[in-house]
């Protein structure tokens, strides 16, 4: 059971970490509440792809030794929930904005959530990393690499969007 929910975590736990989910994407939607008709296909193609690829990326990389390990069910609900659908909808809200502000944006709201899932479940901890001798650090890391997240999905729609893949739109090649 420890693999799934984590030493000393309970339902609780994860109900809170739901609520801290719920709260970030009504502070993220609150620009954009209804999603864009001509956007919904690559709405749904980025939750997938992203929920997906973090899923199986976060275990790799901590097979490999480079992340904490995550429990499955944070794991689980961190891809899925938070990098797919509240990320998914962050990127819908900032596309059009500035990289600069789009980086800070996406990097310090994961920031947040990983600092909320650090504190209720013990989770995106490592004592030392890249070096640096300090426990927050490999959570400021991993909150920076998601600050990624929108140059990455500009790729994706931009390529695949050239080639009417999946049915996908991207307003700068439309």
């Amino acid at each position: 059971m420890n693999d799934i929910i984590g030493v000393n975590n309970s339902w609780i736990d994860y109900l809170l970490v739901l609520l801290i989910y719920g709260l970030m994407f009504l502070l993220i939607r609150y620009s954009k509440p209804k999603l864009e008709l001509n956007f919904r296909s690559s709405f749904i193609f980025l939750v997938a792809v992203w929920a997906f690829l973090m899923f199986t990326g976060n275990y790799l990389f901590y097979r490999l030794g480079v992340m904490s390990f995550l429990p499955w069910l944070n794991n689980f609900l961190h891809s899925f929930v938070w990098v797919g659908l509240c990320l998914g909808w962050l990127y819908y809200c900032t596309y059009q904005r500035p990289v600069w502000e789009q980086f800070i944006l996406f990097a310090f709201t994961s920031f947040v959530v990983k600092m909320a899932e650090n504190m209720l479940l013990g989770t995106w901890h490592m004592g030392t990393y890249l070096g640096i001798k300090n426990p927050y650090a490999y959570l400021i890391a991993m909150s920076l690499v998601d600050g990624l997240y929108p140059f990455i999905s500009k790729w994706l729609l931009n390529t695949l969007g050239k080639k009417s893949v999946f049915g996908i739109y991207d307003p700068e090649v439309a």
